[in-house]
C-alpha cells in the first residue's frame, strides 16, 4: 500500500513536471488597426479553451500561459471584429506579438426590454447592492503611491488620403500645398517627440469617511523650471467608479451602475469571461432614448467575485463636440480583502487643427482638414496606483484643511528618484521632448510668463517688483458711471514680510478723482495672518453691506453686476487698520478699527431733534471697532505654485460682521452697535439640476443715518443685466431698514430639455422674499422711502443658455412683484432681463 501510494506520487511530481515543462506562455500588445491606438481590456482565450484566457491590461498588454503548446489565440471586443491569431512558432515563449484588431460600426440595439427577461439587469443589480463593500473610499483607511504622466500629441491622418488624383492637372492651389507641408512637418515631428509632456509622483492617505491628503513629491513639466499643473493629473476623473455621479473634468455624469441610472440606462451582456473561478460579466451600456442627463456610455466589465468592477471604459456623452473624453478604470483584489483602482487613464480630443512654424507648435482650429476626424489634438493622461496599503493606522490630527499640496522641492528629484516610481525608463521620445520644449521654454521665457499667467489668476498682474491691481482698471456703477483707475502694490521681490501698495481713480458721471494706499505685513501666509493700514478718499455705497472674504464679488459671479446699480454713494474719507488670520480651522477673522468722513451726495440729511430743535446734517463722523469672520465647515484647499485655493464645501457657508460705532471716541458721532448675517448653500438634487438658497440679515442698535442702515438690494431697470441674491422688480433705493431678513431662493433644472449646438436652454426658477423696519424714520429727510413691515415678496423665471459658448452663456427672464407692495397697474410689477453667466467649463 505504501509502495502504490510513493509510485503514485512520484507519477504526480513527474507529470507536473511534464506539465509545466510544456508550459507555453505569449506576451503582446493589443492595438486598434486603424490608428495604432492601445486597446485596454481586450478579451482573449486559447482557441477551443474558454477556460483558458486572460484580459489585456490598460495598456493593451497582455501575457497568457497555457499547459501546452498554442496553437491560435481568439480575441474579442466590444465594437471589433472577433479575431484568430495562430501562433506559428515552436518556442514555448514568444513575446512582443503586436494584435491588430478592426473596428466595426457597434451600436447598442434600442430593443425593448421586459423586466425579468434581460439578465444584465440581475448584474448590475447585484452589483449597486455590493457597491458600498466594493468600494475603496468606503474602507478604513488607505495608502498609496501614484506615478502619473501626461503628454499631448495629435492623431494624424496622412495627408495624401485627402489629395484629389486630379490636382497634379489642376491650378495649384497655394494655400492647400502649404497646408500639406504643414501635415507632414507636423506628422514627422510627432514621431520623435510630443507637443507636451509631464509627470508627477504622489503619495496620498486617506481616513473614513473624509478625510484626505496628498502630496506630490517630484513634478516634471516640459518647457518649465516648476510644474505648474502637477496637480492636475489627479483631478481630470473621479478616482473611482463607485459614487452615484461620476465627475469628469469637474462635470458630474450619472453613474449607469447606480440606483437612478438603472431606469435611465440600456444594458447588455456583451461577453464572458473566466477568471479562474471566477466569472467576468462584460456589459455594455447607453441612455435610453428619450432620456435627456448629463450621460455616458461604455463598458464595464463586473467580476463575480464580490460583483465589483474589474475593468470600466466610459465616454461622456457632449453635445458640443468640441472635445471628447474617453477614460478608462482598472482594478485589482487587493490582499483577497478588497477591490481597489490600480490605473485611471483618460484621453481627450479637442477636434481642432493643428499648424507649425521652425521654431514652436501653435494650435489653429480649422486651418487643416478641418472635418477630418483624425487631425485632432490629443491628450493622454495615465495614472499608475501602486505600494497600496490598507487599513493602516491613520489618525484625525494628521489631516489639516490643506488636502492637496505641492512640495516646494518637487522640481528637484534626481533621475534615480523618478525611475523608482516609473513602470519603465522614459523612452527615446519622451527624453526628446523633454530637451526640446525645455529648451524652447527657456529661451522664450515660459518660467516667466507663468509668473505673469499666475498673477492674472490671483487678480493682479506681475510686473517686476510690482503687482498690477486689474480689478482697478474698469468698473461701472451707478453713480460714477464708468470708473476708471489703476492700483499697483510691491510682491515678494522687494519683501515677503511687507508690501505697500496705492491706486487712483476717476469717475465719468461724478467727473471726480479718487485715491488711497495701505501698507502691510505678512506674519504667517499659511493662516493668511496679515496686518494692514489703509488710507482712502474715494465713495462707498450708501446702506451696502460687505462681508470679509465674500466670493460673490468674482467676475463669475453675477452678483457683480450688483454694483451697476448703486446710484446712492457717499464720498468717504476712511483710515483703517485690521488683522486678518485663520483660526478654529474652518474660520477665518478680520479684526478691524476705523475712524471715516461720510458725506452725502444727493439731497438726504439725517436730522437729531433736542428741545424741540431739530439739526439736520449730511456729513457724519464714525469710529468704529469690529469682527467680521467666515466659517465654512470642512472646506477643503489646495496648495500650489498660485497660492490657497479653494475647493469649496458640500455644507452652507456663513459670513458675520460684528461692528460697534463710538460716540466721543476720536471724532466719531455715533453709539450703535450692527449685526450683519449672510449664509450661502447650493443642494445639487441628482437628475432635477441644482437649487441656491441665500439669506441675509441685519440689525442696527442706534439712531445711526442711512450711511449704516441697510438699502434692500433693489434691481430693478428693464432690460438690463439680471443679478443673482436681488430684488429684480424692486426699484432702487425703494425701501430702508435698521433691521431685515432677505431670502433668495432659486432652482435651475440645467440643460435637461433638449440641446442643440449653442441652444442648450436652461430653466431657471427663482423666489425671494424680504422683511424690514425702521426704528427712526423721523430722522430721515429729503429722500423718499418704504419699509417692508409686511413683507415684500417676487419671483421669476428665467432661460438660460439660449446660447452657450465655451466661456459665456446669454439667456433671458421675467420677474413679478406681489403681496402687500405690488403696484395697482399690473404690467408695473413685472421686470423682464437679459442674462450673462461666466464659467471655466
Amino acid at each position: 500500500m505504501i509502495i502504490k501510494k510513493v509510485s503514485f506520487l512520484f507519477l504526480s511530481i513527474l507529470f507536473i513536471v511534464h506539465c509545466y515543462s510544456q508550459q507555453c506562455n505569449v506576451e503582446g500588445k493589443v492595438i486598434d488597426k486603424s490608428t495604432g491606438k492601445s486597446l485596454p481590456f481586450v478579451n482573449m482565450i486559447v482557441t477551443g479553451n474558454p477556460q483558458c484566457g486572460t484580459t489585456a491590461d490598460i495598456d493593451g498588454n497582455f501575457k497568457i500561459s497555457a499547459p501546452a503548446h498554442i496553437g491560435s489565440l481568439s480575441f474579442s471586443y466590444v465594437g471589433y471584429r472577433d479575431t484568430i491569431i495562430p501562433i506559428n512558432n515552436t518556442s514555448n515563449n514568444i513575446k512582443g506579438l503586436v494584435i491588430k484588431l478592426q473596428e466595426i460600426s457597434f451600436q447598442i440595439q434600442e430593443v425593448k426590454i421586459l423586466p425579468g427577461v434581460n439578465p444584465a439587469l440581475r448584474i448590475i443589480r447585484t452589483a449597486i447592492d455590493n457597491k458600498d463593500k466594493n468600494n475603496p473610499e468606503k474602507v478604513h483607511s488607505f495608502t498609496y503611491d501614484s506615478y502619473n504622466k501626461m503628454y499631448c500629441t495629435a492623431d494624424m491622418k496622412d495627408a495624401t488620403d485627402t489629395v484629389n488624383s486630379l490636382d497634379t492637372i489642376k491650378k495649384p492651389n497655394t494655400h492647400k500645398d502649404t497646408a500639406h507641408r504643414h501635415h507632414h512637418s507636423i506628422k514627422r515631428l510627432l514621431k520623435r517627440q510630443y507637443f507636451f509632456l509631464m509627470e508627477s509622483v504622489s503619495q496620498r492617505k486617506f481616513l473614513y469617511p473624509d478625510h484626505n491628503y496628498e502630496k506630490v513629491i517630484a513634478s516634471r513639466t516640459s518647457g518649465f523650471t516648476n510644474s505648474p499643473i502637477a496637480l492636475l493629473a489627479q483631478e481630470l476623473q473621479s478616482f473611482s467608479f463607485y459614487g452615484d455621479q461620476i465627475n469628469v473634468f469637474d462635470v458630474d455624469y450619472l453613474n449607469p451602475v447606480s440606483d437612478g441610472g438603472i431606469k435611465r440606462y440600456y444594458f447588455i451582456i456583451e461577453d464572458t469571461l473566466y477568471n479562474g473561478k471566477d466569472t467576468v460579466y462584460v456589459i455594455s451600456f447607453k441612455p435610453r432614448q428619450g432620456k435627456n442627463f448629463n450621460a455616458m456610455k461604455g463598458v464595464v466589465y463586473i467580476n463575480t467575485n464580490g460583483y465589483a468592477f474589474q475593468n470600466v471604459i466610459a465616454q461622456p456623452i457632449r453635445e458640443d463636440q468640441t472635445m471628447t473624453i474617453n477614460i478608462q478604470q482598472q482594478y485589482k483584489f487587493i490582499n483577497n480583502k478588497q477591490w481597489f483602482p490600480v490605473q485611471l487613464n483618460t484621453d481627450w480630443y479637442y477636434n481642432t487643427s493643428i499648424i507649425t512654424d521652425t521654431s514652436i507648435i501653435v494650435v489653429k482650429k480649422d486651418s487643416l482638414n478641418p472635418d477630418d476626424e483624425h487631425n485632432k489634438l490629443k491628450v493622454v493622461s495615465t495614472n499608475y496606483i501602486k505600494n497600496i496599503v490598507l487599513d493602516t493606522v491613520l489618525r484625525k490630527r494628521e489631516f489639516g484643511r490643506v488636502t492637496e499640496e505641492t512640495d516646494e522641492h518637487a522640481s528637484e528629484q534626481t533621475e534615480d528618484f523618478w525611475n523608482k516610481y516609473r513602470g519603465d525608463t522614459l523612452s527615446r521620445k519622451e527624453k526628446k521632448t523633454y530637451r526640446l520644449i525645455d529648451s524652447i521654454g527657456k529661451a522664450n521665457h515660459f518660467d516667466r510668463k507663468l509668473k505673469w499667467f499666475e498673477s492674472l489668476a490671483s487678480g493682479e498682474l506681475k510686473m517686476g517688483w510690482l503687482n498690477m491691481d486689474l480689478n482697478k482698471i474698469i468698473n461701472f456703477n451707478g453713480y460714477e458711471k464708468i470708473r476708471l483707475g489703476m492700483g499697483f502694490h510691491t510682491n515678494d521681490e522687494v519683501s515677503r514680510i511687507f508690501s505697500i501698495g496705492g491706486y487712483g481713480a476717476y469717475g465719468t458721471g461724478d467727473k471726480a478723482f479718487k485715491y488711497g494706499g495701505d501698507i502691510g505685513f505678512v506674519f504667517d501666509p499659511y493662516n493668511h495672518v496679515k496686518l494692514d493700514f489703509a488710507y482712502q478718499q474715494d465713495v462707498i455705497g450708501a446702506g451696502v453691506v460687505g462681508f470679509y472674504n465674500d466670493n460673490s464679488q468674482n467676475l463669475l459671479s453675477t452678483e457683480y453686476y450688483y454694483n451697476y446699480f448703486i446710484n446712492n454713494m457717499d464720498k468717504i474719507q476712511k483710515e483703517t487698520v485690521s488683522l486678518t488670520f485663520d483660526a478654529l480651522r474652518y474660520f477665518q477673522f478680520d479684526l478691524f478699527g476705523d475712524e471715516q468722513i461720510r458725506t452725502v451726495t444727493n439731497s438726504y440729511e439725517f436730522g437729531i431733534t433736542n428741545d424741540n430743535l431739530t439739526v439736520l446734517s449730511n456729513q457724519y463722523w464714525f469710529t468704529e471697532a469690529g469682527v467680521g469672520f467666515r466659517f465654512a465647515y470642512r472646506e477643503n484647499f489646495v496648495k500650489g505654485p498660485m497660492g490657497m485655493i479653494s475647493l469649496g464645501t458640500k455644507y452652507p457657508i456663513v459670513w458675520g460682521n460684528i461692528t460697534q460705532g463710538f460716540n466721543s471716541l476720536l471724532n466719531g458721532e455715533y453709539e450703535y452697535t450692527k449685526y450683519d448675517l449672510k449664509i450661502s448653500k447650493v443642494f445639487k438634487i441628482p437628475l432635477a439640476g441644482y437649487s441656491s438658497i441665500e439669506l441675509l440679515a441685519g440689525y442696527v442698535q442706534g439712531n445711526i443715518p442711512y450711511s449704516v442702515l441697510y438699502d434692500a438690494r433693489g434691481t430693478y431697470q428693464q432690460f438690463t443685466l439680471g443679478v443673482d441674491n436681488s430684488f429684480e422688480a424692486m426699484r432702487l433705493n425703494e425701501f430702508l431698514s435698521n433691521r431685515y431678513v432677505n431670502l433668495f431662493y432659486s432652482h435651475s433644472f440645467q440643460s435637461f430639455l433638449f440641446r442643440s449646438g449653442h441652444f442648450r436652454p436652461e430653466l431657471k426658477l427663482l423666489s425671494s422674499a424680504g422683511w424690514g423696519t425702521l426704528a427712526n424714520p423721523a430722522s430721515q429727510y429729503g429722500i423718499t422711502y418704504k419699509t417692508m413691515d409686511k413683507g415684500y415678496y417676487e419671483s421669476g423665471m428665467e432661460i438660460d443658455n439660449l446660447y452657450k459658448s465655451s466661456f459665456t452663456s446669454l439667456g433671458v427672464g421675467g420677474y413679478y412683484r406681489y403681496g402687500p407692495y405690488a403696484f395697482s397697474k399690473p404690467m408695473d410689477n413685472f421686470a423682464f432681463k437679459f442674462t450673462a453667466t461666466y464659467s471655466l467649463e
